[in-house]
This record gives C-alpha cells, structure tokens and sequence, in this order.
C-alpha cells in the first residue's frame, strides 16, 4: 500500500462513526471541497436534487457512492479534486441502497473527469482497497489503510 494517502484527496478524507442520514452524508463529503474553494453550496444542492429525481446513479459499486454533478453547477476549479468520507454505519439512500464510502468528485471538466476516475478507480483496485475502505470500522483501521505501507 502507498505510505500517503493517494494525492487526489490531498487532506480532503473523514471518518465518521455518527449515524448519518444520506442528505448530510453528502453534505460532510462536500464541506472540505467547499473550504477549500473547489466547489460551491450549489454543487451539493445539484446532487441532492438529483438523487430526489433520479435517484443515487452514483453508487458504483456495493458499499461505494461516487457523488458528483455536473461542472456547470458549482465546481471553481479547473482541477478535478475528490473528497472522501468513510462511515462506521452506512448511510441508506431513498431507494434502499447502503453505502459506508463516499466519494465525491468535482470535475472541471468532462476530460479531466473520466482521467480522474479511471486513475481513482486504479487506486481502489490496488490489494483490494475498495472492498477494505467498505468494511474497516474503526478510524485507526481507515487511517492504517490509508497511510501504510
């Protein structure tokens, strides 16, 4: 395992042991990318409306939501940047789905978005990071992962 967290989260990760409705799960995943300039209040709104119309088409995977929305609707950087946030519970969206990782993604563009992605989805397949980032719960275990070798 890396020894650092991947760079694509440079200090925007949480470990959360609150039981959290989906609504303010999303809402902590976007506050580091909202102090930190990236994204504006709107682009967690975009999503939260969306998941009420369409539902959560970001959950990827189980266990795993990749929140995100589109550019336009709040995004301030050029840079893609990501925000993750683990759950000791996992949080349930609408249509009965459960996740315990979330992570969102703030593209400033669709290129630079799909780079992003396939390079996290690289990280999460390496020595099967994804499946221990759904099922660790303790802060110490979330913490090993990440920064270990």
């Amino acid at each position: 395992m890396s020894k650092y967290v991947h760079p694509i989260f440079e200090q925007h990760w949480q470990f959360t042991e609150q039981t959290l409705d989906w609504k303010t799960a999303i809402e902590l995943v976007g506050k580091p990318l909202i102090d930190s300039k990236y994204i504006e209040q709107r682009y967690i709104t975009s999503i939260i409306d969306n998941v009420n119309q369409i539902g959560a088409y970001f959950i990827i995977a189980d266990g795993f939501a990749l929140p995100h929305s589109r550019s336009e609707n709040g995004v301030l950087s050029m840079e893609t940047k990501f925000s993750l946030l683990k759950c000791k519970n996992p949080v349930t969206f609408p249509e009965g789905e459960s996740v315990s990782l979330l992570i969102m993604l703030a593209a400033g563009d669709n290129d630079r978005h799909l780079e992003a992605i396939t390079d996290l989805i690289t990280w999460l397949e390496e020595e099967n990071r994804l499946d221990n980032l759904v099922n660790i719960k303790t802060e110490s275990e979330f913490e090993q992962l990440l920064f270990s070798e």
